[in-house]
């Protein structure tokens, strides 16, 4: 590829400025240098004519042909003594009315009749020129209108050019350093940027670069994810189905059929669960429709949650559980999106048939909030909300409440965590103001 030259804006509008300048003073130069001369060739054929029809009105008054100034004018009876030269014009150029002779004498010609006769009136008209005495006078100063004039519209033109590519070359700079991470320079030179088409740009510029920003994060965060949280379930089926088979070969057969052990099939269905939740968390993250929000029943989507989820209503530890579910009468109805509320209360109760240590269990619901409290007997990590970030004995991989966060990034709310260390009670808050 050809490397382009950098050029300013600013540099080219004062450019473009000077060469209209340039070409309109030009323009008008000729303008007047050409009007003075028509104007001086209309007086000239005036007085021609003028003169003609004194001569026309003298004829039928007295009978006379004559002129009243001989020095300038020159009648001729016929085309036969005019002289040659301004006949060969004519015959040239019929339409022609000045005639410029060799001699440097300029001509300027009438025809008309008188009775059968044809005459042809000459006016003498060198003496009386002043387009060509004052032509270099009036060129110099033309030329120097021209001059200044271009010289102001040149500085106007730069001055102009400075105000309007000021903000577009603030906003490539800050553009090129995007690349380098200078979101925040980013953010504050848009708040200096005019309220025209070139704001409106640069919003257009930070909502493109926040979307692209966002897929690439979403993409990001779903091949460490998937890499890591769909690898797990799978290797215990497989891990599963390898037992099953090497119990086959100890005479656990019946009928050449391969019965697995209630354990093994707990298993199986506890890893084929959380891969499909897990698949749904990622998937829906990693989909720009997760943006996408509505009117939802909290009251209905939470008793749903808990109905159907299948660890809390199938598995020893969820139905050991003593879910004590405390909510508004009224329902409580929130903009968010369904499926990302949804995965997000289904991960809360993942959690907390996972890693309660009691029976007790709180989800607490309001209009602003949800709360989901149990207890651990375990110490707990330090960064709970940080990707792999897991407790000594658990079975997970630590990404159950980095999920969870990142859902509430994704809808626009806020998570933290409560620890009471003496009672030894955990709370996850999830705030959805």
């Amino acid at each position: 590829m050809k490397h382009k030259a950098n050029t300013h804006i600013s540099n080219a509008i004062t450019k473009l400025v000077f060469a209209i300048t340039l070409t309109l003073t030009l323009l008008y130069s000729i303008f007047v240098l050409g009007y003075s001369w028509v104007i001086e060739d209309n007086i000239f054929n005036r007085l021609v004519a003028q003169q003609a029809s004194s001569i026309k009105h003298n004829y039928h008054m007295t009978g006379k042909i004559d002129v009243s100034d001989k020095q300038i004018y020159q009648l001729f009876k016929g085309w036969q003594q005019v002289p040659t030269e301004i006949r060969e014009i004519v015959k040239s150029e019929p339409n022609r009315v000045e005639y410029r002779l060799a001699d440097g004498k300029t001509y300027h010609l009438t025809r008309f009749y008188l009775g059968d006769n044809e005459y042809v009136l000459l006016a003498d008209v060198a003496r009386f020129e002043v387009s060509r005495d004052y032509f270099k006078g009036v060129l110099v100063w033309l030329v120097g209108f021209s001059v200044i004039a271009c010289c102001l519209v040149a500085l106007l033109g730069w001055r102009m050019g400075r105000k309007i590519a000021k903000p577009l070359e603030l906003l490539a700079y800050t553009v090129k350093k995007l690349e380098k991470g200078g979101e925040a320079a980013f953010q504050q030179s848009i708040k200096h940027m005019p309220n025209n088409e070139v704001g409106q740009l640069a919003d257009a510029i930070e909502h493109s670069f926040k979307q692209l920003n966002d897929a690439l994060a979403r993409e990001r965060d779903f091949t460490k994810d998937i890499s890591h949280e769909i690898r797990t379930p799978i290797s215990v089926l497989q891990n599963t189905l390898s037992l099953g088979s090497d119990s086959a070969t100890l005479a656990e057969q019946q009928s050449d059929e391969i019965y697995f052990s209630e354990q093994a099939v707990k298993q199986m269905r506890s890893a084929t669960q959380k891969l499909t939740q897990t698949t749904d968390v990622l998937l829906a993250l990693a989909r720009n429709e997760s943006s996408i929000a509505q009117s939802v029943s909290l009251n209905r989507l939470i008793e749903d949650c808990v109905l159907n989820h299948f660890a809390l209503n199938h598995s020893q530890k969820g139905l050991s559980l003593e879910l004590e579910i405390d909510m508004p009468n009224d329902e409580v109805m929130i903009i968010a999106n369904r499926n990302l509320l949804e995965i997000l209360v289904n991960n809360l109760l993942s959690n907390v048939v996972a890693h309660a240590s009691e029976k007790d269990v709180q989800l607490r619901i309001s209009k602003s909030s949800i709360r989901m409290t149990n207890y651990f007997a375990h110490p707990l990590p330090l960064n709970l909300t940080s990707s792999g970030s897991k407790a000594a004995n658990s079975t997970g991989i630590g990404q159950g409440l980095s999920l969870i966060e990142r859902i509430c990034t994704a809808c626009g709310w806020t998570m933290y965590v409560e620890i009471d260390t003496e009672q030894q009670r955990f709370s996850v808050v999830i705030n959805l103001k």
